[in-house]
């Protein structure tokens, strides 16, 4: 599967920590969902606890407990 930012990095460490390269923007942050856009796609991710940070230079780093991620609005 080709997905359309295929070439950007995202990686899940655990259930604990997810690292993006290319954000474009920063959609919504709570406690529960984490939402931010890479290359017009949507990516949400959902847990308790979350927090952002490292937002520069188009990287994210999103910590707490990770239940889902989701892309452009699915499972």
């Amino acid at each position: 599967m080709n997905l359309p930012f295929s070439d950007d990095r995202i990686e899940l460490c655990g259930n604990t920590d997810v690292f993006f390269d290319r954000c474009r923007r920063l959609l919504e942050c709570s406690d529960m969902l984490v939402q931010l856009e890479i290359r017009g796609h949507s990516v949400a991710v959902w847990g308790r606890g979350l927090t952002a940070s490292d937002y520069a230079d188009g990287r994210l780093h999103v910590q707490g407990q990770i239940a889902a991620v989701e892309f452009d609005g699915g499972l």
